[in-house]
C-alpha cells in the first residue's frame, strides 16, 4: 500500500482554515435579507452600511449611470448626506432650480424616493442591531 501525502504551504492551510471558520460562523447567526424595489434603493443602503470615504467610487461601481446632469446632481446631494450623516427628507428647493425638463423631474423625485426607501430600512437595521446588541449584554 502507497500512501501519498500532499502538505500544503501554511499559507494555504490558513486561508482554509479561515474559510471554514467563517462559514461556521456565518451559519450560527441570523442573517437578514433585504430587497429593495430598484437598484439605485440598493445601493443608498449599502453606501450607508459602509460609511467609506469612498463611497463616490463605491457608488460609481455599483451604480453607473449616465453622465448626465440631472445624474450628477443627485449623486452629489446623496453623496454629501450619506458622508455628513443628513437626514434623507429631501425638499424640491434643494435641487429645482427650475431647468430641469419634465422628463428629468419625473427621474429626480423618484431617484430621491429610492434614496429615501433606502435611509428608512437603514433606520429599521439600526434599531434592529441596537436592539440585538442590547440582547446579547
Amino acid at each position: 500500500m502507497i500512501v501519498v501525502i500532499f502538505l500544503l504551504p501554511a499559507h494555504v492551510l490558513r486561508k482554509r482554515l479561515y474559510r471554514a471558520f467563517l462559514v461556521r460562523r456565518l451559519c450560527q447567526r441570523k442573517l437578514t435579507k433585504y430587497t429593495f424595489g430598484t437598484r439605485t434603493s440598493g445601493v443608498v443602503f449599502a453606501l450607508l452600511l459602509l460609511q467609506t470615504e469612498k463611497a463616490e467610487k463605491v457608488m460609481n461601481e455599483l451604480l453607473p449611470t449616465p453622465n448626465t446632469k440631472a445624474w450628477r446632481r443627485w449623486k452629489t446631494i446623496i453623496l454629501d448626506r450619506i458622508r455628513w450623516r443628513g437626514d434623507f427628507d429631501f425638499d424640491t428647493s434643494e435641487w429645482d432650480d427650475g431647468t430641469w425638463s419634465k422628463t428629468e423631474k419625473a427621474m429626480l423625485v423618484g431617484l430621491f424616493q429610492d434614496a429615501r426607501d433606502a435611509y428608512q430600512v437603514f433606520e429599521s437595521y439600526l434599531a434592529e442591531s441596537v436592539s440585538e446588541r442590547s440582547t446579547l449584554l
